[in-house]
């Protein structure tokens, strides 16, 4: 049994994911190059990092704004240093040299001369200077053509909680949406402990929450054999949608990870088509040959009962957009979920429903691929056999609290645990659900 969802989008029980992630050692020994030793509900690692003084002050560099190129990119100074551009306000985020240990019990390991940067947009700009290890990193192993990987992973995200200071919402979430069958990263928890001659020794930065990215090696093992074209847009206000037939005016929005082949080029500018164009018939006859559907209404009810608006329901970002060479549709993966779960600070009503999430309109705004599925009897229809499915397995009370109950145990809440939202939200998505015929 895996925390994978299948092709098939058949999605597991969440308090069963959580028992094979308790109980995997005692089992049997986990697969070695696919990430199983590394990510976990509960898994907690310790990592050292050591940096040279003079690599530390170039990191403090970091702007949440400015980074002097197109979001999401990465471009060489002079002097060979690489800078990455944030996504979302176009940070920038200069890539450092550092050396890395994991201290674990069951694994010790060494990589020299890693990449390591900060991240984010809403986080980063909420981080202090003053409190430089109280931020979001990346860690790349082959950042500066270092050899070696941890089983087979060389890339790493670490979340400190700066926005979610429960640092229990990504991990819950991204496990709502692996239960529900929707293809999402995997989570893990780590202490990391720093080293700066003249700065830190050994200072401890806390736990963080390590989430897994989504890359080849991700599609490689989720969504086999991995080697579609992968985008991550930005900025599309009214979600997926057409700029004409010209591909040059879909990079910068749509912001594929490589050159995009002719035939993906113009799969992605006839997707864009058809859900711009206003023939009902035309869009209800073509959609399902370019958009899994299915996967497509999991990832939009999961978004909906977790309340996560800075999502594709809001239209603008924190989704990775994949085109499948297997069936060559289009699928959707989650990202950035430090808002959802009532991070906002959404009220909730006496149901447990709250402002603005109402689990059958969810989107916000002129969303027309949400609008023209929806308006579809057939396909409202199964919006709500998916709907019933993941609050009868997953997104219930029963189970969503065993996660809970588990990641509490674990020490990783500062405050703000998402306890009562969940209870709250469970409660009304099960009594919506029932009163359905």
């Amino acid at each position: 049994m895996t925390d994978r969802p299948s092709r098939a989008g058949s999605a597991t029980r969440l308090g069963a994911v959580l028992v094979v992630l308790l109980s995997a050692s005692l089992l049997a020994q986990p697969k070695t190059d696919n990430g199983d030793r590394v990510f976990g509900l509960t898994k907690v690692h310790k990592i050292h990092l050591t940096l040279s003084s003079a690599e530390w002050s170039v990191l403090q560099t970091s702007a949440v704004r400015s980074g002097g190129a197109t979001g999401g990119s990465d471009y060489r100074l002079a002097d060979g240093r690489m800078i990455h551009v944030g996504s979302g306000f176009g940070g920038y985020f200069p890539w450092v040299h550092a050396d890395a240990r994991v201290d674990d019990a069951d694994f010790k390991g060494e990589f020299k001369d890693v990449g390591i940067r900060y991240k984010g947009n809403l986080s980063f700009q909420s981080s202090s200077a003053a409190a430089p290890l109280f931020a979001n990193f990346k860690l790349k192993i082959d950042q500066h053509d270092a050899k070696g990987s941890w089983d087979g992973e060389r890339t790493f995200n670490f979340h400190a909680g700066v926005v979610d200071n429960s640092r229990m919402r990504d991990a819950l979430a991204y496990a709502v949406f692996r239960g529900a069958g929707v293809p999402a990263p995997r989570t893990a928890y780590a202490e990391l402990i720093f080293t700066v001659p003249g700065v830190y020794q050994s200072v401890s930065a806390g736990l963080f929450t390590m989430i897994e990215d989504v890359n080849k090696k991700f599609l490689s093992i989720t969504l086999p054999p991995g080697t579609g074209l992968l985008m991550k847009p930005e900025g599309l206000r009214g979600g997926v949608q057409s700029f004409g037939d010209d591909w040059s005016r879909y990079i910068a929005a749509y912001r594929p990870d490589r050159e995009a082949t002719p035939h993906e080029q113009q799969r992605l500018i006839e997707f864009g088509r058809i859900i711009s164009q206003p023939d009902v018939a035309l869009f209800r006859s073509k959609v399902g040959t370019y958009l899994d559907v299915e996967e497509f209404l999991r990832f939009i009810a999961v978004n909906a009962l977790i309340v996560n608006s800075d999502s594709y329901l809001g239209g603008g970002h924190n989704f990775y957009l994949y085109l499948d060479p297997k069936d060559d549709k289009f699928r959707f993966i989650p990202w950035d979920q430090d808002l959802s779960m009532g991070s906002r600070g959404f009220p909730m009503g006496a149901a447990g429903a709250a402002t603005g999430a109402d689990i059958l309109q969810p989107w916000r705004g002129d969303q027309p691929l949400i609008y023209w599925l929806m308006e579809d009897p057939n396909v409202a229809a199964r919006y709500r056999v998916v709907v019933k499915d993941i609050v009868t397995r997953v997104f219930n009370r029963t189970e969503m609290l065993k996660v809970v109950d588990a990641l509490e145990a674990l020490g990783v809440s500062r405050a703000n645990s998402p306890r009562t939202f969940i209870e709250s939200r469970t409660a009304y998505a099960e009594q919506v659900v029932a009163g359905w015929k």
